[in-house]
């Protein structure tokens, strides 16, 4: 057994042995295979990243030699567009007093600055894929810097290491090195060539910012000086109107497409956005069928006419956009004018249908287009000066005859408010513009009166918007299942009407020469009076938060209107004094962040109001002891709306409680004023303070000698039937007296409301009567005897 045991131990060592020295004999075989593989893999490695090295200088040779055949034609391009580019600057300062002709020539150095730009994008182009090609390189000189150190931390050298690929990558190192001098070497001559190029554009455009921002006080000076004096010199005018004529066609080169493919271009702009209009107003049109019939059918009348103008204005101005993001004059104020004329349309059927009787009106809007139609076109011809003042000073009296009839028919007819002050302000405006015109200052009457134009028009427009907004808002929003949603909506539809309405006087910037650095400046300007900064655009800031605070504070009101039907617990009266509160609270926010906008310090609005506390104390005494009386009123809610009080013996039910004064009714329909300090300082009686039920007597005698239990149990069957007698606490006699002619008795009923009190003891007196006069009771009443001495 044991010999057994030995022999089977010795097969298995042996075999375990042989196991083991075929393992090692494989794994050797295995790792000389795999380094040989490693070592292939290696240099084919080394092979493939030297042949990326090769492409890479190939191409900076290509790239090297692109830039050097465009060198000799950019040197040429920039040097004639550095010779027109000063002739501009030259006529540009020689034209000043005439901004007309200076944003023609900022156009054209536009233009050229496009051009130039355009001429030096190849070789911006080859520089920037050059440098990408040398930060290629500079990574793979930062991955073999780092297999070195690596190699050099474990004691190893790559390039000592006797292996194949120790010459592969000394090669490598050698061509990387090599590309990096060629690129290098490149890019530098590129850069010189670019260099001069980069300065010349860059001077270029600051010229052209320095004139531009010139451009706002020339347009100013252009509008608010004497446009030529009175109409004399009329010797002069042909000068004029030649050297007009040779002005106007320079302009005109820039103010339309000059060949085929910009026409080409500017024809796939005006269809691609008529195209974008024309399935707007469809949409429109469609989503017109859910509103009433007179706004559907004034909303149908608007997409069919007005937007159809609207829509090739917008079309043409996006026709006017040229390729090197400037814009054709032509086209600008063409577009321009449909689309104030489209707007001006859209405006006044609206308003007819906000107002539909009567049903045909003239519409002032339409009356000042032709007008200011014609003022634009004279500014954008830029006519001589003593010719301007003659033209428009003719169209306006034309403007004021026309609108004199109008108005005399208008003063005769029963027109809305807004259409009489409108035909008012339209004539009235034509008389200053006349006046303006034979003064010389034609091109601030016609600027004004363009002004006016988009004055009415955003009226017209923003009134009827509103009413529109509020039938939307009902429509989507029904007050009655979603009041908060509702409030909401009529309160941001206000301010959301006059802003769509104030984007009808945007057209009218692209359409008047010098109107955006007219605008520019007048956002910009502040005017300082008394530590106060006043601008048009702090102006603009306080008119939106008024607004909003507006918006708030119907928002708040409504919530806490609609607060006790999801709060049961809660009083209703309290809800008109915290409405209160609230409105007042929000507004005096809406002061302190308007005076912070305009730049008032509040600190100094702090001493000056304590200052004043010393003499607001004396003299309005009486006036601060009221307010803070109906502040303790309103927190202290020991008189809420709706209870019925007696004050100085005035008695009735509590309407408002207002900062000053706490208004009563009483029931002969008289509102009664007392002042909060007077319920404050004083007794005053609450009959619903607890609850709306109140106790009543009724005093009645019988004779002596009648039966008491029985007048007793009349007394409390005659309460029992009446209405509004409470069973509990239930009705209750009293014996109360041995009168001189009478029993005296007193019936006390509980009534369920205190409203209902007087038609409670009327009805008890009247039941009394008569059953007394039935069983046979008197009711007696005092008798006096009169002794006469005899």
């Amino acid at each position: 057994m044991v010999m057994r045991c030995i022999k089977s131990a010795s097969i298995f060592l042996t075999l375990l042995a042989l196991v083991v020295f075929v393992g090692l004999h494989t794994t050797v075989w295995a790792a000389e295979g795999a380094g040989e593989a490693a070592s292939a893999s290696l240099g084919e490695i080394w092979a493939a990243r030297a042949g990326d090295l090769d492409a890479i200088a190939q191409e900076a040779a290509e790239l090297q030699g692109n830039a050097e055949k465009l060198a000799g034609p950019l040197a040429n391009n920039l040097r004639q567009a550095r010779v027109r580019f000063t002739r501009l600057s030259g006529l540009f300062q020689a034209s000043r007093g005439h901004p007309t002709e200076q944003l023609t020539l900022v156009q054209q150095m536009h233009v050229l600055h496009a051009e130039a730009v355009a001429a030096v994008s190849p070789l911006e182009a080859i520089a920037a894929a050059m440098n990408n090609r040398l930060e290629e390189l500079n990574l793979q000189q930062k991955d073999l810097n780092t297999l070195s150190r690596e190699s050099a931390a474990e004691g190893v050298s790559l390039r000592a290491s006797g292996g194949a690929d120790a010459g592969q990558m000394a090669a490598y190192a050698k061509s990387l090195e090599q590309a990096k001098n060629r690129l290098d070497e490149a890019s530098a001559r590129l850069a010189a060539i670019l260099g001069p190029a980069r300065a010349s554009l860059a001077r270029m455009e600051q010229s052209i910012n320095n004139m531009e921002s010139s451009l706002s006080d020339i347009w100013g000076a252009y509008y608010l000086k004497p446009s030529g004096g009175d109409f004399g010199a009329v010797a002069s005018i042909p000068a004029q109107l030649a050297a007009w004529a040779t002005s106007m066609g320079s302009r005109l080169a820039f103010a339309y497409p000059q060949s085929g493919p910009e026409w080409l271009e500017s024809l796939k702009h005006f269809s691609l956005v008529g195209v974008v209009m024309a399935l707007l107003g469809i949409a429109a049109l469609r989503g017109a069928r859910f509103l009433p019939l007179r706004w559907h059918s004034a909303c149908a009348s608007v997409i069919t006419h007005s937007w159809v103008l609207a829509g090739l204005g917008a079309a043409g101005l996006a026709a006017s956009v040229n390729k090197y993001g400037g814009v054709y004059f032509g086209l600008t104020l063409l577009g321009a004018l449909l689309l104030i004329a489209g707007a001006g349309s859209m405006s006044w059927r609206l308003r007819l249908a906000l107002r539909p009787e009567p049903p045909r009106r003239s519409s002032p809007v339409n009356r000042l287009y032709p007008a200011a139609a014609l003022g634009v076109v004279m500014l954008f011809s830029d006519l001589p000066t003593q010719i301007l003042n003659l033209a428009w000073g003719l169209t306006m009296l034309v403007f004021l005859v026309c609108t004199y009839m109008r108005w005399r028919k208008a003063r005769a007819e029963a027109l809305p408010g807004l259409e009489r002050f409108l035909h008012s302000c339209s004539f009235l405006f034509g008389l200053a513009s006349l006046a303006a015109a034979l003064f010389g200052y034609a091109r601030l009457s016609i600027l004004l009166f363009m002004a006016l134009f988009a004055l009415v028009n955003i009226i017209t427009m923003g009134s009827a918007l509103m009413g529109l907004a509020s039938i939307l808002v009902d429509k989507r929003l029904a007050p009655e299942k979603t009041p908060m949603l509702n409030a909401m909506g009529q309160a941001l539809g206000v301010p959301l009407a006059w802003v769509i309405a104030s984007l009808c006087a945007v057209p009218w910037l692209l359409a008047v020469p010098g109107a955006r650095y007219l605008l520019q400046t007048a956002l910009e300007t502040d005017y300082t009076v008394a530590g106060a900064s006043f601008g048009f655009s702090k102006l603009l800031g306080i008119v939106l938060l008024f607004f909003i605070f507006r918006s708030f504070i119907g928002l708040g009101r409504t919530s806490l209107e609609h607060l006790p039907d999801r709060v049961p617990n809660m009083e209703r009266g309290v809800v008109q004094p915290l409405s209160g509160l609230l409105t007042y609270g929000l507004w005096a926010l809406f002061a302190l962040v308007a005076l912070g906008m305009l730049g008032v310090n509040l600190t100094s609005l702090a001493v000056v109001a304590g200052g004043l506390s010393v003499g607001i104390g004396f003299g309005m005494q009486n006036i601060f002891n009221n307010l803070v009386s109906g502040l303790m009123l309103i927190f202290g809610r020991s008189v809420l709306v709706g209870d019925v009080v007696e004050v100085g013996g005035v008695t009735g039910t509590v309407k408002a409680i207002s900062i000053r004064s706490t208004i009563l009714e009483t029931v002969e329909r008289a509102q009664v004023f007392i002042p909060n300090s007077a319920i404050m300082s004083s007794q005053f009686k609450n009959w619903t303070r607890n609850s709306r039920m109140v106790r009543r007597s009724v005093v009645v005698g019988v004779a002596y000698g009648t039966d008491t239990e029985m007048v007793t149990g009349i007394l409390l069957d005659l309460a029992k039937a009446q209405k509004h007698v409470l069973k509990t606490p239930p009705p209750a006699v009293a014996f109360t007296n041995f009168g001189d002619s009478a029993l005296e008795f007193t019936l006390n009923v509980f009534v369920d409301d205190i409203d209902n009190g007087l038609t409670v003891m009327s009805g008890l007196r009247y039941a009394i009567d008569k059953a007394f006069a039935g069983r046979g009771i008197e009711i007696p009443f005092p008798q006096v005897t009169m002794h006469t001495p005899g």
